[in-house]
């Protein structure tokens, strides 16, 4: 089950495609368009390492296409 607190905490890369899934009940992992991005520990994701790995992924993978005020 996905925890809405870290939707929530996708913020605007929830909307850009970003997506969480939980392989087991201690881990979370970062997802865009079908490809892994990161792993977390369920307890240790928070709203800003989960963008700030969303901001990385988009900077590294798609041409620097961050959210604004991610840079």
């Amino acid at each position: 089950m996905i925890i809405r607190a870290q939707v929530q905490g996708l913020g605007e890369f929830a909307r850009r495609g970003f997506v969480l899934e939980h392989p087991d009940d201690h881990i979370v992992e970062l997802h865009h368009e079908g490809e892994f991005v990161a792993r977390f520990s369920q307890t240790g994701a928070t709203p800003e390492s989960l963008q700030a790995a969303c901001a990385r992924h988009q900077v590294e993978k798609h041409s620097g296409t961050a959210a604004e005020g991610e840079r």
